[in-house]
């Protein structure tokens, strides 16, 4: 019983097939092929094995590849990488702008001294002064240097700037003057108005700063043309957001009562250029 099973496991592989092409109508033979299944598998495999070079060349080296899921993906990974490289980069703009924001906020409210940069740079030079000789011999471009640095000293030590003689600002508000300009203790004026009284822009310009504090309250600084810089303090409400432009006259915000330094709803206002603060009474029409 065992060997007739082996010789059918052995022929299953020899039995032959014949494919015979003929008329239909006459049954008059074309052509025969005759092929066993040994060779039927080996085409098969062939078959198979150019079919998956075909379509490999052709998903690797033409266009249609693209349309891939794997492709896609990977598409859609470099755009994500290139898109937070780029969020990257704009966030350490927006830091760095900050940064100069505050410095400026500081500056202009008088938390931070102009003078301590030179104070620190004097000290590190007389530290290590014991340790390195300095040429002190003056050149006659430095000698030149010291008359304009001292002139543009003179020049800010005046009230009034030829510059400025022909600026005109937009009323921000329309009230009284409850305090004057004073230096440098009151670098500005305060303005007591009407209850809900808007707050507008001196002049064209754009949103420097605009937040809250818990000293001056909501407050709004603009930047303008010729670096000069207008300040609005404890205000009620604020319209108006950073990098935002404003136009003359236009609202930005509410008078208020807001910060510790405020007893009373007014506007503390706030003119500065680049030769420090500026009294605005001389720029505005009320108070004259």
């Amino acid at each position: 019983m065992k060997k007739p099973e082996k010789k059918k496991k052995t022929n299953w592989f020899k039995r032959s097939t014949r494919i015979v092409a003929m008329d239909p109508l006459s049954f008059e033979e074309w052509w025969r092929v005759k092929i066993n299944r040994i060779q039927l598998i080996s085409i098969a495999l062939i078959l198979v094995i150019v079919l998956f070079l075909i379509n490999y060349l052709i998903f690797s080296y033409t266009p249609i590849g693209y349309i891939l899921p794997e492709n896609i993906k990977n598409r859609n990974k470099q755009k994500i990488e290139a898109t937070a490289i780029r969020v990257e980069g704009l966030e350490k703009r927006l830091i760095a702008q900050d940064n100069y924001i505050i410095n400026l906020q500081k500056v202009i409210l008088g938390e931070v001294s102009i003078d301590s940069i030179y104070t620190s740079n004097s000290n590190d030079q007389s530290e290590n002064s014991s340790m390195i000789s300095v040429d002190t011999t003056i050149s006659n471009a430095e000698l030149e240097l010291d008359n304009n640095i001292k002139e543009n000293l003179e020049k800010q030590k005046k009230p009034n700037n030829k510059s400025f003689d022909n600026l005109f600002l937009y009323d921000p508000v329309a009230g009284e003057i409850s305090r004057k300009f004073r230096i440098p203790n009151h670098p500005g004026v305060d303005i007591v108005t009407k209850k809900d009284e808007q707050i507008k822009a001196c002049l064209n310009g754009v949103v420097l700063h605009s937040s809250y504090d818990d000293k001056d309250g909501h407050t709004i600084i603009l930047s303008h043309e010729n670096e000069i810089i207008t300040v609005y303090k404890h205000a009620q409400k604020v319209y108006v957001s950073v990098g935002e432009k404003v136009t003359r006259g236009k609202a930005i915000g509410v008078v208020g009562n807001t910060g510790e330094r405020s007893s009373g709803p007014h506007l503390h206002f706030e003119l500065w250029s680049d030769l420090g603060p500026l009294d605005p009474l001389d720029y505005f029409s009320f108070g004259k």
